[in-house]
């Protein structure tokens, strides 16, 4: 297991870091449903919409897995370059899936993207945990990742009525479950690791077939 010092209390570093330093607003603080607009950035096409969204998830899977991956590589260390500059990229596709949901529902674009920004710790404290063997904090993310999902499901039903908060919740359990092996595997030094991130990536797909269906059939576009 790649382990090292460097990572001891680092869990509230990490929180701070991959969030920006921003306060989000609570993941289960409801966002009031504006009035439905057409989503000008994909022509208001559901095909379209779902294509985005695919683009956009499955590369939330691995600029996170690249930001993890960096972290260990720096022992720990959240204000190298490297980290910094891979914790960006990450953001910056946090920033994009918010846009697109923004598209079609602007007064939610700035509460979605505190919302999903808030769950990104949670992975980074499980590699913390779990790297230098501190398996109540492991073990507590993994139990903020459940409350994350049962929470951005009811949060996204709010909004879109046709998406039922227990299916967006099960994408979001399969996301955590999929990338937390995948996390494993990468403190464990497993070559597997690689198979196991784009295995992880490649549920985005169903994951923004099941968003994109929903905001479809609420906006009435095909």
């Amino acid at each position: 297991m790649r382990t090292t010092t460097a990572f001891a209390g680092l869990g509230l570093a990490a929180a701070l870091v991959l969030t920006g330093c921003s306060t989000a607003a609570p993941a289960d603080e409801p966002m009031e449903a504006p009035a439905a607009t057409t989503i000008d950035t994909v022509n208001s096409d559901g095909a379209g919409l779902r294509a985005a969204l695919t683009a956009l998830l499955a590369d939330h899977v691995y600029l996170a897995g690249a930001a993890i991956d960096q972290a260990l590589q720096d022992g720990g260390d959240l204000t190298t370059p490297n980290v910094q500059a891979a914790v960006a990229a990450l953001d910056a596709n946090s920033v994009e899936v918010a846009a697109l949901v923004g598209s079609a529902y602007p007064d939610a674009e700035q509460p979605f993207l505190d919302s999903w920004r808030s769950h990104i710790p949670f992975f980074v404290n499980y590699t913390l945990g779990k790297a230098t063997g501190d398996e109540a904090m492991a073990e507590q993310a993994v139990a903020d990742l459940g409350a994350y999902a049962v929470s951005f499901g009811q949060l996204i039903n709010s909004v879109v009525p046709e998406l039922p908060a227990e299916a967006v919740q099960a994408e979001l359990e399969m996301h955590a479950v999929t990338l937390l092996a995948a996390i494993d595997a990468n403190i464990a030094g497993d070559p597997a690791y690689f198979d196991l991130l784009k295995e992880a990536a490649s549920h985005m797909p169903m994951t923004a077939q099941a968003l994109a269906g929903g905001i479809a059939a609420n906006l009435g576009i095909q």
